[in-house]
């Protein structure tokens, strides 16, 4: 009996569990059984050139070359050591009725698909070719192995299509068109891109990623995982209605837009939420390092910004929470513009030229804590800026530049013990800025220099130890902003007294 052909087909590779999803199995050795559990192994393989073999090694891509299995032995079960066999059938069966046999589209080698990856050929047809049969096929997952593709037209992207790389060194998706995105899809979900380099060509408009709502309520399901961008005109990652999905461990540099544009317009109430970035880092665009505009119940945790106008930026955006962030040498490393809800947990930033934290726009419930200041540069002018409007909470601030507050702004803050509420301060603090201590009359008054004494603060007096003759102690005159000065009905009297600064709700 003949035997038949198995291997080199565009299903023909081995997957293993990696980080909640699928990666090559590099190297797994496969043996085959003629039963889903138990049976009979088969040893009586050949290779290509008809030497015998028991068992076939995947190469570094996860795939399996050309082998022939037992005579007359059309299909069988492969093991590569995992919880399960998958069902593998030869390539070289005869069809009828001018069919073609089963088979899977999960996984595909774009390089089988004509794909060359050697840094000249235009790959954007063949990869579209690639997307276009895995979307023919209800969905499947592309495999990029190591190499340079250029793309000379965008590829668009459909849903259910995913496209995973040997690593974002060496699997590169190259675009060369300064006016195209790179990636481009509408009305998408539940696609991941993982382990890959989108480059451009250093100038334009286009983006690395640009996946848009047109009729469908949002563009749920996306994930994006260990992926680097960088050199593109525009946005790194440009996401409109943005829903139930990841970005984790995406590095996006070097870009002419923002890092990462997260964009929900109010025509819908359904995208725009429920998002994670989780290690994600920005550096170096042109614009802001990530800028959120009308997201909802969205997370950053441990993101960075680098060398951008703006590391952060919230837009009217509504229970947005940054947790363990920074932005370094940004000339503002927060805004949060109007919206309701934003927590910040730890946000340090350092080196920043202009403002560290601003909040305006009638940002409100928005809670700071955590928040430190290293380093700010010579021109830098505050701190924690809060505009007329809004409402704000602040623990813990650690302050190198003054602080430019209006609003109403609840505080406690380190190093003084002040407690500040509805912009009232209820605990005194010392310094500059005292609000309680004592002064010792001479000829029958003295002046105390602080910048808490407004021109409505009450000011309470008490004699705490007489001298000379004593006389009633009384607020004389002030300077808001500056001192006050304390004056005895006696002319002679020297007492000690005790002072206590309190302003009128």
């Amino acid at each position: 009996m003949a035997r038949h052909e198995f291997g080199a087909g565009i299903a023909d590779f081995v997957v293993t569990p990696s980080d909640g999803l699928w990666a090559v199995g590099a190297g797994a050795n496969v043996i085959f059984w003629d039963a889903a559990e138990d049976g009979v192994q088969y040893t009586d393989l050949q290779d290509a050139s008809g030497a015998p073999m028991t068992s076939v090694r995947a190469d570094e891509y996860g795939a399996l070359h050309r082998f022939y299995g037992p005579d007359g032995i059309t299909g069988m079960w492969a093991d590569a050591g995992g919880l399960s066999r998958a069902w593998i059938e030869a390539h070289d069966l005869p069809t009828s009725g001018g069919g073609t046999s089963p088979g899977s589209v999960d996984w595909l080698n774009i390089r089988d698909l004509g794909a060359a990856g050697d840094g000249v050929t235009d790959d954007a047809p063949a990869i579209q070719a690639a997307i276009d049969a895995a979307s023919a096929e209800g969905g499947g997952t592309l495999y990029v192995p190591a190499g340079r593709y250029i793309l000379n037209a965008a590829l668009t992207w459909a849903s259910g299509v995913n496209m995973v790389g040997a690593g974002d060194r060496v699997s590169i998706l190259q675009a060369t068109n300064q006016n195209l995105d790179l990636i481009t899809g509408t009305d998408i979900s539940n696609v991941t891109l993982q382990g890959l380099q989108l480059s451009g060509p250093g100038r334009g408009f286009g983006s690395a990623v640009r996946f848009t709502r047109f009729s469908a309520p949002s563009i749920p399901n996306i994930t994006l995982r260990d992926v680097l961008i960088q050199s593109m005109g525009g946005d790194g990652v440009f996401c409109h209605q943005l829903a139930s999905s990841v970005l984790h461990r995406v590095r996006v540099r070097s870009c002419g837009g923002i890092g990462f544009h997260l964009q929900a317009p109010q025509d819908t109430v359904l995208g725009g939420a429920s998002t994670s970035l989780v290690g994600c880092s920005a550096e170096g665009n042109v614009v802001a390092g990530y800028w959120l505009d009308r997201m909802s119940y969205t997370t950053l945790t441990a993101c960075a910004a680098q060398g951008s106008p703006t590391g952060f930026r919230l837009d009217t955006c509504t229970a947005v929470s940054l947790t363990g962030c920074g932005a370094e040498q940004c000339t503002t490393g927060l805004t949060v513009y109007g919206g309701k809800g934003t927590s910040v947990n730890g946000f340090v930033t350092e080196g920043s030229d202009g403002t560290s934290v601003w909040l305006t726009n009638s940002a409100a419930g928005v809670v700071l804590v955590g928040v430190t200041e290293v380093t700010p540069v010579a021109a830098a002018t505050a701190c924690l800026r809060t505009d007329a409007g809004t409402i704000a909470t602040v623990l813990g601030l650690t302050a190198v530049k003054a602080n430019a507050l209006a609003g109403t702004v609840n505080r406690l803050d380190p190093g003084d013990g002040s407690l500040v509420v509805a912009g009232k301060t209820i605990v005194p603090t010392g310094g500059a800025a005292a609000r309680m201590g004592t002064a010792v009359l001479v000829a029958g008054q003295v002046t105390v220099s602080t910048t808490a004494i407004g021109a409505n603060s009450n000011v309470l007096l008490t004699t705490q130890t007489p001298g000379g003759t004593v006389g009633a102690p009384y607020v004389n005159a002030r300077t808001a902003g500056t001192s006050f000065t304390i004056k005895s009905t006696s002319a002679s009297d020297t007492s000690t007294v005790g002072w206590r600064i309190l302003d009128p709700s």
